[in-house]
């Protein structure tokens, strides 16, 4: 993994501490009533290059997504997760292993350690790790946040003991592997200008569809369905800052029926249509940056279940 700038994520601090990196990457440290619990929030803000922080290892490391957010997460040398964390998703990682955490777009995180096991917390889960998805436990870790250091104590515990719940309520498959995952995502992103069924990803990924189809859940938190469309919104907020083209050119080339279709999705998930969302945030230095760099542009404040309305088949 390249390596632009590496931050250690302390533990165990007395206090709250706020800290700037390099003008875009802001880590909040909170303090908690036991030395055996760390709690710091990571921002990211207006960056255009990717930026590796090593998080403190621990019994179990949970990150929560506060916002969508893109990135890579690896623990030895192995890849656990690459692609978009949505908002209100959990992952969990076990093991005494630091975790190395790329951010590749602007991020907001928190990461939750646990340096002992706790009472009710941390137990064998499949491969490690496991990747869920609950606004509950999301709003959870914001009160943890904005409580006392010994609050704070009593809720990271109760955060805990309600993942494992929710994870243990999951049906138990493997979670699909992280090179899986990266053929069906790079099989996906040259092709996002023409339809793909559930079928087409799962024979990319040499599983049947129901296997794929549960073992995809489990390890990214979302359908097929709505990867693949968030992959193609992605791809288009990019083009929208990074081009000139016309709506219905990028319509088309991200894999939408028509402009009209487009907008209406579009709309659906960032509460703008594609023509104001551009306008409220492409910049002559913005747009020139991005088109050099071809980050990802990450949308925020998607709604809890962008696909409800929307037909249930891969298009």
């Amino acid at each position: 993994m390249q390596t632009d700038i590496a931050i250690k994520v302390s533990l165990g601090t007395i206090r709250d501490v706020f800290e700037t990196i390099d003008d875009c990457l802001h880590v909040e440290h909170f303090s908690v009533a036991d030395p055996n619990i760390s709690l710091a929030k990571l921002t990211r803000e207006n960056g255009n290059r990717a930026i590796t922080t090593s998080l403190g290892s621990g019994v179990g490391t949970f990150v929560v997504a506060a916002r969508n957010s893109e990135l890579r997460l690896e623990q030895k040398g192995r890849i656990l997760f690459q692609g978009l964390m949505i908002e209100d998703s959990v992952t969990f990682v076990e093991g005494p292993d630091p975790i190395a955490v790329e951010l590749q777009s602007d991020a907001c995180l928190y990461v939750l350690t646990f340096l002992k096991e706790p009472d009710r917390g941390p137990c064998p889960v499949v491969g490690g790790r496991f990747s869920i998805r609950d606004v509950r436990l999301a709003e959870l870790i914001g009160e943890i946040s904005e409580s006392s250091p010994v609050r704070r104590c009593e809720l990271t515990r109760d955060f805990s003991r309600l993942a494992f719940e929710y994870y243990r309520s999951l049906p138990r498959v493997h979670p699909l592997s992280a090179w899986r995952l990266g053929r069906v995502r790079r099989y996906a992103e040259t092709r996002l200008d023409q339809r793909m069924s559930l079928g087409e990803l799962a024979d990319v990924a040499g599983f049947s569809r129901a296997h794929f189809a549960a073992t995809f859940k489990a390890a990214t938190s979302m359908s097929a369905h709505e990867f693949l469309l968030r992959m193609r919104i992605q791809a288009a907020a990019r083009l929208l800052i990074c081009t000139d083209l016309a709506l219905v050119e990028i319509a088309l080339q991200t894999g939408f029926q028509n402009q009209p279709h487009f907008t209406t999705v579009f709309k659906k998930i960032t509460s703008l249509t594609p023509r104001k969302w551009r306008e409220s945030r492409r910049s002559p230095v913005m747009a020139h940056d991005l088109s050099k760099k071809a980050g990802a542009v990450v949308i925020e404040h998607l709604p809890q279940d962008p696909e409800r309305d929307l037909p249930q088949e891969l298009h």
